[in-house]
């Protein structure tokens, strides 16, 4: 049940991919990493996985075409409604038309915020994914990587929040 279907967003064109779940859930991390829209079509009554993300959306198999559709046209509206960055796997970051290079770390850490665009990361979670990168991973270097980190996405009209001692928040802006 591989498909495309094209989605007309503010004159740009963007694909909605669909994605059988549980059988194609290296695709669907894929399509997470470069900020696709995707719709799951979840089979044989597995659990769906937990996603915040206004670019992805699930419905249940089997659907009836109305239904679908009905979901794709929500997955649309929701996206075009909510203007999210996206992370892609050659370390671009984008932002509405706005695009800027990251460094492989600033891509890692970046990842679970743009994922949770909006919401809470906490300072743990991000120290632990520099340590996996780093062996000499410390909050300092945490620190320095977050100061690089708001400098880089300050031209994309984004901010790096800081929840004082608890972790950051990414959002877009006010």
């Amino acid at each position: 049940m591989s498909q495309i279907t094209t989605v007309r967003t503010a004159s740009v064109e963007e694909k909605v991919h669909v994605v059988r779940w549980p059988l194609e859930a290296s695709r669907l991390e894929h399509h997470r990493r470069t900020g696709a829209l995707r719709l799951l079509v979840i089979e044989n009554g597995a659990t769906p996985p937990m996603s915040t993300d206004a670019r992805e959306d699930w419905v249940r198999s089997p659907i009836t075409r109305e239904d679908f559709a009905a979901r794709v046209s929500a997955l649309r509206a929701r996206a075009a409604s909510r203007d999210v960055p996206a992370l892609d796997h050659d370390g671009l970051l984008r932002y509405g038309s706005r695009v800027v290079p990251v460094s492989p770390t600033e891509m890692y850490l970046l990842r679970p915020l743009v994922e949770r665009f909006g919401s809470l990361v906490s300072r743990h979670e991000l120290l632990a994914l520099l340590s996996t990168r780093n062996s000499t991973a410390s909050r300092n270097a945490l620190d320095l990587h977050v100061m690089r980190i708001r400098r880089r996405v300050l031209p994309l009209g984004l901010r790096l929040r800081t929840a004082s001692r608890r972790g950051y928040l990414l959002e877009g802006p006010a």
